[in-house]
Protein backbone atom coordinates (compact mmCIF):
# COMPACT_ATOMS: atom_id res chain seq x y z
CA UNK A 1 0.00 0.00 0.00
CA UNK A 2 1.09 3.62 -0.47
CA UNK A 3 1.40 4.36 3.25
CA UNK A 4 3.56 1.27 3.85
CA UNK A 5 5.68 2.11 0.78
CA UNK A 6 6.50 5.53 2.24
CA UNK A 7 8.16 4.11 5.35
CA UNK A 8 9.60 1.09 3.55
CA UNK A 9 11.59 3.38 1.27
CA UNK A 10 12.83 5.54 4.13
CA UNK A 11 13.52 2.68 6.57
CA UNK A 12 14.33 5.24 9.22
CA UNK A 13 12.60 5.84 12.50
CA UNK A 14 9.59 8.13 12.00
CA UNK A 15 9.25 11.18 14.17
CA UNK A 16 6.49 11.45 16.75
CA UNK A 17 4.65 13.89 14.48
CA UNK A 18 4.83 11.44 11.57
CA UNK A 19 3.40 8.68 13.74
CA UNK A 20 0.58 10.97 14.91
CA UNK A 21 -0.19 11.88 11.29
CA UNK A 22 -0.23 8.23 10.28
CA UNK A 23 -2.72 7.32 12.99
CA UNK A 24 -4.99 10.24 12.06
CA UNK A 25 -4.84 9.15 8.40
CA UNK A 26 -5.73 5.54 9.26
CA UNK A 27 -8.75 6.59 11.35
CA UNK A 28 -9.91 9.07 8.70
CA UNK A 29 -9.64 6.47 5.93
CA UNK A 30 -11.66 4.06 8.08
CA UNK A 31 -14.35 6.72 8.64
CA UNK A 32 -14.60 7.23 4.88
CA UNK A 33 -14.59 3.48 4.30
CA UNK A 34 -17.50 2.68 6.60
CA UNK A 35 -19.51 5.47 5.00
CA UNK A 36 -18.88 3.88 1.62
CA UNK A 37 -19.87 0.35 2.66
CA UNK A 38 -22.78 1.52 4.79
CA UNK A 39 -23.03 2.65 8.39
CA UNK A 40 -25.03 -0.43 9.28
CA UNK A 41 -21.74 -2.37 9.08
CA UNK A 42 -19.79 0.27 11.00
CA UNK A 43 -19.48 -1.37 14.43
CA UNK A 44 -17.77 -4.47 13.03
CA UNK A 45 -15.87 -2.93 10.11
CA UNK A 46 -14.61 0.29 11.67
CA UNK A 47 -11.89 -1.05 13.97
CA UNK A 48 -10.84 -3.65 11.41
CA UNK A 49 -10.28 -0.97 8.75
CA UNK A 50 -7.99 0.89 11.15
CA UNK A 51 -6.10 -2.19 12.31
CA UNK A 52 -5.55 -3.54 8.80
CA UNK A 53 -2.92 -0.91 7.85
CA UNK A 54 -1.83 -0.22 11.44
CA UNK A 55 -0.34 -3.65 12.17
CA UNK A 56 2.11 -3.82 9.23
CA UNK A 57 3.00 -0.16 9.77
CA UNK A 58 3.94 -0.70 13.42
CA UNK A 59 5.75 -3.96 12.67
CA UNK A 60 7.79 -2.11 10.03
CA UNK A 61 8.69 0.59 12.54
CA UNK A 62 9.81 -2.05 15.04
CA UNK A 63 12.06 -3.63 12.40
CA UNK A 64 13.87 -0.32 11.90
CA UNK A 65 14.54 0.30 15.58
CA UNK A 66 16.83 -2.54 16.56
CA UNK A 67 20.28 -1.14 15.77
CA UNK A 68 19.53 2.32 17.13
CA UNK A 69 18.22 1.07 20.46
CA UNK A 70 21.40 -0.93 21.06
CA UNK A 71 23.34 2.34 21.32
CA UNK A 72 21.29 3.68 24.24
CA UNK A 73 22.34 3.07 27.81
CA UNK A 74 19.33 4.18 29.82
CA UNK A 75 16.11 6.12 29.30
CA UNK A 76 14.53 7.68 32.40
CA UNK A 77 16.97 5.60 34.43
CA UNK A 78 15.82 2.30 32.91
CA UNK A 79 17.88 0.02 30.70
CA UNK A 80 14.72 -1.95 29.81
CA UNK A 81 12.99 1.17 28.50
CA UNK A 82 16.18 2.11 26.65
CA UNK A 83 16.16 -1.20 24.79
CA UNK A 84 12.55 -0.75 23.70
CA UNK A 85 12.13 3.03 23.74
CA UNK A 86 11.23 3.42 20.07
CA UNK A 87 8.58 0.72 20.23
CA UNK A 88 7.13 2.37 23.33
CA UNK A 89 7.21 5.83 21.74
CA UNK A 90 5.61 4.49 18.56
CA UNK A 91 2.70 2.87 20.40
CA UNK A 92 2.15 5.93 22.62
CA UNK A 93 2.19 8.39 19.71
CA UNK A 94 -0.03 6.14 17.63
CA UNK A 95 -2.52 5.85 20.49
CA UNK A 96 -2.64 9.62 21.11
CA UNK A 97 -3.08 10.30 17.40
CA UNK A 98 -6.03 7.92 17.27
CA UNK A 99 -7.62 9.58 20.31
CA UNK A 100 -7.37 12.97 18.57
CA UNK A 101 -8.82 11.55 15.34
CA UNK A 102 -11.70 9.74 17.06
CA UNK A 103 -12.56 12.87 19.05
CA UNK A 104 -12.48 15.04 15.93
CA UNK A 105 -14.75 12.79 13.89
CA UNK A 106 -17.17 12.27 16.77
CA UNK A 107 -17.55 16.05 17.07
CA UNK A 108 -17.70 17.03 13.41
CA UNK A 109 -19.62 14.22 11.75
CA UNK A 110 -23.39 14.78 11.45
CA UNK A 111 -25.03 13.73 14.71
CA UNK A 112 -26.95 10.83 13.16
CA UNK A 113 -23.83 9.44 11.47
CA UNK A 114 -21.73 9.91 14.59
CA UNK A 115 -24.28 8.14 16.79
CA UNK A 116 -24.45 5.15 14.45
CA UNK A 117 -20.71 4.94 13.82
CA UNK A 118 -19.79 5.09 17.50
CA UNK A 119 -22.78 3.32 19.02
CA UNK A 120 -20.67 0.47 20.44
CA UNK A 121 -18.29 2.89 22.14
CA UNK A 122 -21.19 4.84 23.66
CA UNK A 123 -22.68 1.62 25.01
CA UNK A 124 -19.32 0.74 26.58
CA UNK A 125 -19.10 4.14 28.28
CA UNK A 126 -22.62 3.78 29.65
CA UNK A 127 -21.80 0.28 30.86
CA UNK A 128 -18.71 1.46 32.75
CA UNK A 129 -20.57 4.40 34.26
CA UNK A 130 -23.43 2.10 35.27
CA UNK A 131 -21.14 -0.32 37.08
CA UNK A 132 -19.19 2.35 38.95
CA UNK A 133 -21.73 5.09 39.53
CA UNK A 134 -25.05 3.28 39.37
CA UNK A 135 -24.47 1.14 42.41
CA UNK A 136 -23.99 1.98 46.08
CA UNK A 137 -20.58 0.38 46.54
CA UNK A 138 -17.68 1.04 48.85
CA UNK A 139 -14.32 2.35 47.68
CA UNK A 140 -12.79 -1.10 48.19
CA UNK A 141 -15.46 -2.71 46.00
CA UNK A 142 -15.04 0.03 43.40
CA UNK A 143 -11.28 -0.55 43.33
CA UNK A 144 -11.81 -4.28 42.91
CA UNK A 145 -14.29 -3.73 40.08
CA UNK A 146 -12.06 -1.28 38.22
CA UNK A 147 -8.84 -3.21 38.79
CA UNK A 148 -10.35 -6.58 37.83
CA UNK A 149 -11.86 -5.16 34.63
CA UNK A 150 -8.60 -3.48 33.63
CA UNK A 151 -6.60 -6.59 34.53
CA UNK A 152 -8.73 -8.60 32.11
CA UNK A 153 -7.95 -6.06 29.38
CA UNK A 154 -4.27 -6.28 30.30
CA UNK A 155 -4.37 -10.07 29.94
CA UNK A 156 -5.85 -9.82 26.44
CA UNK A 157 -3.27 -7.19 25.46
CA UNK A 158 -0.48 -9.62 26.35
CA UNK A 159 -2.15 -12.61 24.69
CA UNK A 160 -2.90 -10.68 21.48
CA UNK A 161 0.70 -9.41 21.38
CA UNK A 162 2.13 -12.91 21.79
CA UNK A 163 -0.18 -14.62 19.30
CA UNK A 164 -0.40 -11.88 16.64
CA UNK A 165 2.80 -9.89 17.24
CA UNK A 166 1.23 -6.43 16.92
CA UNK A 167 -2.25 -7.80 17.56
CA UNK A 168 -2.59 -5.73 20.72
CA UNK A 169 -3.01 -2.77 18.37
CA UNK A 170 -6.68 -3.77 18.04
CA UNK A 171 -7.19 -3.38 21.79
CA UNK A 172 -5.34 -0.06 21.76
CA UNK A 173 -7.56 1.06 18.87
CA UNK A 174 -10.66 0.10 20.84
CA UNK A 175 -9.52 1.96 23.96
CA UNK A 176 -8.55 5.00 21.90
CA UNK A 177 -11.99 5.03 20.28
CA UNK A 178 -13.76 4.84 23.67
CA UNK A 179 -11.64 7.70 25.06
CA UNK A 180 -12.21 9.75 21.89
CA UNK A 181 -15.97 9.30 22.11
CA UNK A 182 -15.90 10.13 25.83
CA UNK A 183 -14.00 13.38 25.17
CA UNK A 184 -16.30 14.27 22.28
CA UNK A 185 -19.41 13.58 24.33
CA UNK A 186 -18.04 15.58 27.26
CA UNK A 187 -17.33 18.48 24.90
CA UNK A 188 -20.92 18.41 23.60
CA UNK A 189 -22.28 18.36 27.16
CA UNK A 190 -20.00 21.27 28.11
CA UNK A 191 -21.27 23.35 25.18
CA UNK A 192 -24.89 22.60 26.09
CA UNK A 193 -24.35 23.56 29.73
CA UNK A 194 -22.35 26.69 28.91
CA UNK A 195 -24.79 27.94 26.30
CA UNK A 196 -24.01 30.20 23.35
CA UNK A 197 -20.85 31.55 24.99
CA UNK A 198 -19.15 28.19 24.42
CA UNK A 199 -20.29 27.68 20.82
CA UNK A 200 -17.77 27.10 18.07
CA UNK A 201 -14.40 25.42 17.82
CA UNK A 202 -13.05 27.16 20.94
CA UNK A 203 -15.89 25.82 23.06
CA UNK A 204 -15.39 22.31 21.67
CA UNK A 205 -11.68 22.47 22.38
CA UNK A 206 -12.35 23.73 25.92
CA UNK A 207 -14.80 20.89 26.54
CA UNK A 208 -12.30 18.33 25.26
CA UNK A 209 -9.60 19.84 27.46
CA UNK A 210 -11.76 19.69 30.59
CA UNK A 211 -12.78 16.11 29.82
CA UNK A 212 -9.13 15.18 29.27
CA UNK A 213 -8.17 16.65 32.64
CA UNK A 214 -10.88 14.49 34.22
CA UNK A 215 -9.45 11.20 32.93
CA UNK A 216 -5.77 12.11 32.77
CA UNK A 217 -4.79 11.34 36.39
CA UNK A 218 -5.77 7.66 36.19
CA UNK A 219 -5.78 7.36 32.41
CA UNK A 220 -2.06 8.00 32.05
CA UNK A 221 -1.27 5.04 34.31
CA UNK A 222 -3.71 2.77 32.51
CA UNK A 223 -2.17 3.75 29.17
CA UNK A 224 1.35 3.09 30.48
CA UNK A 225 0.15 -0.28 31.74
CA UNK A 226 -1.32 -1.35 28.40
CA UNK A 227 1.73 -0.11 26.47
CA UNK A 228 4.07 -2.03 28.78
CA UNK A 229 1.94 -5.17 28.38
CA UNK A 230 1.86 -4.80 24.59
CA UNK A 231 5.64 -4.45 24.58
CA UNK A 232 6.09 -7.52 26.77
CA UNK A 233 3.91 -9.69 24.55
CA UNK A 234 5.45 -8.30 21.38
CA UNK A 235 9.00 -8.92 22.62
CA UNK A 236 8.17 -12.53 23.48
CA UNK A 237 6.46 -13.08 20.14
CA UNK A 238 9.43 -11.67 18.22
CA UNK A 239 11.88 -13.71 20.31
CA UNK A 240 10.03 -16.94 19.56
CA UNK A 241 9.87 -16.17 15.85
CA UNK A 242 13.60 -15.34 15.67
CA UNK A 243 14.55 -18.34 17.79
CA UNK A 244 16.20 -16.15 20.43
CA UNK A 245 15.51 -18.76 23.11
CA UNK A 246 18.56 -20.58 21.72
CA UNK A 247 20.87 -17.56 22.13
CA UNK A 248 22.72 -16.01 25.09
CA UNK A 249 20.43 -12.96 24.80
CA UNK A 250 17.37 -14.91 25.93
CA UNK A 251 17.90 -14.31 29.70
CA UNK A 252 17.90 -10.57 29.00
CA UNK A 253 14.69 -10.95 27.00
CA UNK A 254 13.05 -12.86 29.85
CA UNK A 255 14.20 -10.17 32.29
CA UNK A 256 12.77 -7.40 30.09
CA UNK A 257 9.43 -9.20 29.69
CA UNK A 258 9.14 -9.92 33.42
CA UNK A 259 9.92 -6.34 34.36
CA UNK A 260 7.47 -4.92 31.81
CA UNK A 261 4.67 -7.17 33.10
CA UNK A 262 5.37 -6.13 36.69
CA UNK A 263 5.36 -2.48 35.64
CA UNK A 264 2.07 -3.02 33.81
CA UNK A 265 0.36 -4.47 36.90
CA UNK A 266 1.76 -1.75 39.19
CA UNK A 267 0.66 1.01 36.82
CA UNK A 268 -2.77 -0.59 36.58
CA UNK A 269 -3.12 -0.69 40.37
CA UNK A 270 -2.05 2.95 40.70
CA UNK A 271 -4.57 3.98 38.05
CA UNK A 272 -7.36 2.05 39.79
CA UNK A 273 -6.50 3.68 43.15
CA UNK A 274 -6.57 7.17 41.61
CA UNK A 275 -9.85 6.43 39.83
CA UNK A 276 -11.38 5.00 43.01
CA UNK A 277 -10.32 7.75 45.43
CA UNK A 278 -13.05 10.29 44.47
CA UNK A 279 -15.65 7.59 45.16
CA UNK A 280 -14.46 7.19 48.74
Amino acid sequence: MVLEFWFEQKCVLPTTVEILVQSVIFVSIAVAGVHMIGLSQAPTAFLFLIGLPAIPFILKVFQCEVEIEEKKAKVFGSSVLARHYTAFRTLAAFFLGMVLAFTFWYLFLPSANSAQLFQTQKQEIKSIQGVILGQAISSADAFETIFTHNLQVLFFVIVFSIVYGAGAVFILIWNASVIGVFLGEFSKMYILSAGSSAAGALGQATGVGIGLLGILPHGIFELLSYLAAALAGGILSAALIRGDFKTPAFPVIVYDISKLVVWAIVFLAIGAIIETYPLG
